[in-house]
């Protein structure tokens, strides 16, 4: 797969995030360390560093079901996108 669907995924997500309202204290961890791992992607694409995010994405997307359902279907089609690549 062409990575530039990926950075291009990635970028919109990190977008997302960044305008995502937080309240608790675990959701907003959760989203610093999902945008560091993004750059970490974007900036250095590695086998490692797509495995990482992999398991954030995953983690964040259980998370976010049912208070940010836009958000988890956007993590949910990145990890789509990651398994392609």
């Amino acid at each position: 797969m062409d990575p530039s669907p990926l950075h291009q995924t990635l970028e919109q997500l990190h977008a997302q995030l960044e305008n995502t309202p937080v309240v608790d204290d675990e959701s907003r961890q959760l989203l610093q360390q999902l945008k560091a791992d993004i750059q970490t992607v974007l900036n250095e694409p590695s086998a490692a560093a797509h495995a990482t995010l992999r398991t954030r994405l995953d983690t964040a997307a259980a998370h976010f079901e049912d208070s940010h359902s836009d958000l988890a279907l956007t993590l949910k089609q990145v990890i789509d996108h990651l398994a392609q690549v």
